[in-house]
């Protein structure tokens, strides 16, 4: 057993030594950097829940097994807080923390990026491909932009969804943009290449909208 010490002290680990841990079956990379940070360059195949958001919530949602293993990266401010509350939260099969983050990563290797478009950047295209709204149906239900089908970040998750690996773009939007990169990741992490984040979600796409109006 671990004790309480061991557990609050995962190891800080070399770029070769996390390269071969990502190879290893049930062990997820967790990147819990901000959106924007994550979604221009990171770990490939890696999952990023933000820690300055609604980390809890959404964390429980894509890992419900408190049994997973995780790889982390982190911001290195707040590296020791995410370990503290990942074991607060029962997610005590931390492998290890990359040292030195995602630089030391970007210093040999190649990290995976993913597009991202501003509200107005994507009302002025003229095809825009399939849109996604991963709120919930409720939110949905509540308004929602045309031509959007509705899936939520759960059914994602779950991969129960009609989305299929073509070349077809997917833009993909929530609320906010929280969601919306967890969503990408998850999407990144299935194989999907075309797809695309909302910057600011429906609340900008509804400014916008007003804008223009």
């Amino acid at each position: 057993m671990l004790n309480n010490k061991s557990l609050s002290c995962p190891p800080l680990l070399t770029l070769n030594k996390f390269k071969k841990l990502c190879n290893v079956d049930g062990i997820q990379v967790l990147d819990t950097r901000s959106c924007d940070e994550f979604l221009e360059g990171f770990v490939p195949n890696s999952i990023n829940i933000n820690f300055e958001g609604p980390f809890d919530h959404f964390l429980t949602q894509v890992f419900p097994a408190k049994d997973q293993k995780f790889l982390l990266i982190t911001d290195s401010e707040n590296n020791q807080a995410v370990i503290d509350y990942l074991i607060k939260l029962e997610y005590t099969h931390i492998v290890g923390v990359l040292e030195g983050g995602i630089e030391t990563w970007k210093s040999k290797e190649m990290v995976a990026s993913l597009s991202t478009i501003t509200a107005r950047e994507f009302n002025k295209k003229s095809v825009q491909g399939h849109i996604v709204d991963v709120r919930t149906g409720k939110e949905f239900k509540s308004g929602h932009i045309d031509n959007a089908m509705n899936i939520p970040l759960t059914d994602l998750i779950n991969f129960g969804s009609m989305l299929r690996k073509d070349d077809q773009q997917l833009y993909i939007y929530c609320q906010s943009g929280y969601r919306s990169t967890v969503a990408l990741s998850i999407l990144s992490a299935k194989g999907f290449k075309n797809i695309c984040n909302i910057q600011g979600g429906y609340k900008a796409l509804k400014i916008e909208e007003k804008e223009n109006q």
